[in-house]
């Protein structure tokens, strides 16, 4: 591992303290992108922070939110993320149809969640997202819902890009 922390009986005191914050909340553990986060305690509780309000107490819809976590993870080409994130979405009531089309980069059948997956593949694949894409996403869902999706495209880049440098990512599974 170039970065990052594994071994809670090897980490820093500081290391140790950011691991218990992260452990003990919403998250009820600490998924792999925040072990690799843990050289700079500090840094990995801040992106904690921004994950747990993304997560657990954003005002995007639960599903919506799923989709704009496996469009990004599989732009991206994070199987940690992807593997993660799927049965979620399962659970939330995406089918396999939709799993598929999400990961493809097709079309749902939901006009909110095409405009995400849109979004989010745009967001990762060419760095930007064309305003029509966004003002499509606004007028399906509205601005808060909208920027809530741009935060997860980042977000969820991010940790990716900690997964990939802590050696931690791995393909996306064959379909």
């Amino acid at each position: 591992m170039l970065i990052g922390a594994r071994d809670p009986q090897s980490m820093t005191a500081a290391q140790r303290q950011a691991y218990d914050v992260i452990a003990s909340g919403p998250r009820k553990d600490v998924p792999l992108p925040f072990l690799a986060m843990l050289d700079v305690p500090e840094l990995a509780d801040a992106i904690q922070n921004v994950g747990a309000r993304i997560r657990f107490s954003g005002g995007l819809d639960p599903r919506l939110r799923e989709v704009a976590i496996l469009a990004t993870a599989a732009a991206f080409g994070s199987g940690y993320e992807w593997d993660y994130h799927e049965p979620i979405g399962r659970s939330l009531g995406l089918d396999a149809a939709e799993i598929a089309a999400i990961r493809s980069g097709g079309r749902c059948g939901r006009p909110a969640e095409d405009a995400i997956v849109a979004v989010c593949r745009a967001a990762v694949r060419e760095r930007r997202i064309p305003e029509e894409q966004l003002l499509t996403l606004v007028g399906l869902i509205g601005r808060g819902a909208a920027s809530e999706v741009v935060a997860i495209a980042g977000y969820y880049q991010m940790l990716a890009l900690f997964l990939s440098a802590g050696a931690l990512d791995h393909p996306l599974p064959s379909t």
